[in-house]
């Protein structure tokens, strides 16, 4: 029997009970980036749905209403929030692409229209 196996068969039951908890519980907490991952996704989630209640009035003809300036803010915080998340857990980093191409979507093309998709499935991969 080798000197560890000697020393484990040493030990009170409580203890190696206690000390295998102790390791466990060390492995299954999350670390300090992944639960910071997970806030900012939550943030991200949240602008995404005000976002989508945004998209789900009706919308002005003119593209300069007030209605698209707030729906792009909303956009752009989700944006940011998503790769804040990737920043922490690579995880993340599809939900961050995809927000991030609806984004430059948006920017390109004046047109809430051709975003929406991605924003949808951005929504669908993390929320």
């Amino acid at each position: 029997m080798t000197s560890r196996r000697q020393l484990i068969h040493r030990l009170p039951l409580p203890l190696l009970l206690a000390s295998t908890l102790a390791l466990a519980a060390c492995s299954s907490t999350p670390s300090k980036a992944t639960v910071a991952a997970r806030e900012s996704a939550k943030s991200a989630c949240a602008s995404l749905q005000q976002l989508t209640d945004q998209l789900a009035r009706p919308r002005p003809s003119s593209l300069t209403d007030p209605y698209y300036r707030t729906a792009e803010e909303y956009l752009y915080t989700a944006t940011n929030r998503a790769t804040d998340a990737a920043q922490q857990d690579h995880g993340y980093q599809e939900f961050a692409d995809t927000l991030h191409r609806a984004a430059q979507t948006w920017q390109v093309t004046f047109t809430v229209d051709k975003a929406e998709p991605l924003i949808q499935q951005a929504r669908k991969e993390k929320c």
